[in-house]
């Protein structure tokens, strides 16, 4: 595959079961804005496959090796990230894909601030049902992590990715780790995220909400031992924020009545779009 000499940005894809979901998503990053040229995707294979024969668009395509089998989501970026050749690294899920010109409208900021973010919007059967934040909202902050229930996604400089646990929500851990490093917040670009959810998702799972429960309480447990790599300074946002996440997933267990945990969240948050 085309291999460029030196990328500016890396995007890390952890792929399980994706052979029909990445070609979108690489159609997306190719209309991210940016050259081909400066542009490396980075695939860590969890499923045993290759990923063979996918189409490149002219972007630097880079496999890590395809022999890894469900080691996990976050053994499987940490693979990439050390594959990474970029100076700044870009997040995708392989059922994911970036709204056109993501990275044009993100990269400048993270350049500037160390880390940006764009808004996540949440898509079931290809149609949104919630947006976060707001498009009012100009920068994001650990509460917002905790209030919107969403998952964010940095563009950030390379000393600030990873690494990344191995458990659920640990995209949610990392974005806390990236906010309080760069002083609690950063700023919001005008870049859209789509995070696809279908029946097949992990928040459709039986036992995800217990999961993710465990995963909260462990992970402030994580932060007040200092385990993580989120400064003294801000252990008691990101444990309140750990607790606010925990209190929606409790809220939605109680209260989901057949709804998805995003078509609670919208409710929630009085958005369908």
């Amino acid at each position: 595959m085309k291999r460029a000499a030196k990328p500016l940005v890396s995007v890390i894809i952890p792929a399980y079961r994706a052979q029909g979901s990445l070609p979108a998503g690489l159609a997306s990053i190719a209309a991210a804005g940016l050259s081909p040229d400066n542009v490396e995707v980075v695939i860590a294979p969890d499923d045993g496959q290759a990923y063979g024969g996918l189409p490149d668009h002219g972007l630097c395509l880079t496999l890590c090796p395809g022999t890894y089998l469900a080691t996990g989501a976050g053994a499987a970026r940490n693979r990439a990230l050390a594959a990474a050749r970029g100076d700044f690294i870009a997040f995708l899920d392989a059922d994911d894909t970036w709204e056109p010109s993501y990275l044009a409208a993100l990269l400048p900021l993270a350049q500037v601030h160390g880390a940006a973010f764009g808004r996540t919007r949440v898509l079931a059967g290809g149609a949104p049902i919630l947006m976060a934040p707001s498009a009012e909202q100009t920068r994001l902050t650990l509460h917002d992590l905790g209030r919107t229930g969403a998952s964010f996604h940095p563009v950030l400089r390379r000393a600030l990715a990873g690494p990344f646990v191995n458990a659920p929500s640990q995209d949610v851990l990392h974005s806390a780790e990236v906010l309080a490093l760069t002083g609690g917040t950063a700023p919001l670009g005008d870049a859209i995220y789509n995070l696809h959810v279908s029946s097949g998702s992990e928040t459709a799972t039986g036992d995800f909400s217990a999961r993710v429960a465990a995963a909260y309480y462990a992970y402030a447990l994580d932060i007040k031992s200092g385990s993580t790599r989120i400064p003294p300074a801000h252990h008691a946002a990101a444990c309140a924020m750990f607790r606010a996440k925990s209190a929606l997933n409790r809220a939605y267990t109680k209260g989901a009545a057949g709804r998805s945990f995003y078509e609670f969240m919208a409710g929630r948050l009085g958005t369908d779009t």
